[in-house]
């Protein structure tokens, strides 16, 4: 009876398959989203901030970037945790603290088409304490690609006849769900004292070895609503070469490698 008995469990699972406990699953903060309003509150006091400012979460990175009226841009990239309505937030590169870490807690609220951001302890000056409340709304997702993710640009070079010219600028891109951004900073003159900060992101898709992108939001008017299709070649996942051809300006060549 008892080898009959484990016997007919044993089928019962192979018909209606065995139920498992199952961790419950954890929220995600994966996507791309727009900033649609920014509150500055300080002593009673609240101030809204007109700002430009597209976030990129994927599944353990994040990146923004902004750009306010006087053309001045911001930018964060960084690794992030989730705990139920909590983000901390951890800097690798910023235009802030540059290589400098910081630690950013946030508390978020869900929405239906986005979400609510606020930095209890953004900062405080002179004993009077600051509260950030960002309100974002989701772009809707596209197809995934083998290039999502986070990327920080290790070599770049442009070739001109017989020329190579090594490319000073420190760049990181960012990839997730059919969105793009970039940001970087690169020295203005030979002395390396005056610095440019730069961004661009918009909506990209990635098919026999060619990315196609087109730039919605940059500092750059050149790149605003244009298209680039760019031939990339893969090594293996965690790195990849892109080659851009220009009749004006020559080869421009990029090498990135996967932030882990």
């Amino acid at each position: 009876m008892k080898k009959i008995f484990i016997y007919a469990t044993l089928l019962s699972c192979l018909i209606l398959g065995c139920k498992k406990k199952e961790k419950p699953s954890q929220p995600s903060q994966a996507g791309a989203y727009e900033l649609e309003k920014q509150v500055l509150s300080r002593g009673g006091k609240d101030s809204t901030i007109k700002r430009t400012q597209i976030k990129i979460y994927t599944d353990n990175h994040y990146m923004y970037a902004s750009i306010v009226p006087d053309s001045s841009v911001g930018f964060g990239v960084g690794t992030y945790t989730l705990d139920s309505n909590k983000i901390t937030e951890r800097s690798i590169y910023s235009s802030r603290a540059l290589d400098s870490s910081i630690t950013s807690n946030l508390e978020i609220k869900t929405k239906a088409d986005g979400y609510t951001q606020i930095i209890p302890d953004y900062a405080t000056v002179q004993g009077v304490k600051y509260v950030l409340t960002e309100d974002y709304k989701k772009f809707p997702p596209a197809d995934t690609s083998v290039l999502d993710g986070l990327w920080k640009l290790e070599k770049a070079y442009t070739i001109k006849g017989k020329d190579t010219i090594p490319t000073d600028v420190k760049q990181y891109k960012i990839f997730w769900g059919g969105h793009f951004t970039f940001i970087h900073r690169l020295p203005r003159n030979p002395e390396k004292t005056k610095f440019k900060n730069g961004f661009g992101t918009g909506t990209f898709t990635f098919k026999d070895d060619m990315l196609r992108e087109e730039e919605v939001t940059s500092n750059y008017a050149l790149l605003r609503g244009h298209k680039f299709a760019i031939k990339i070649k893969l090594n293996g996942r965690d790195e990849y070469t892109q080659v851009i051809n220009s009749a004006t300006n020559g080869q421009s060549v990029e090498i990135y490698r996967r932030v882990k």
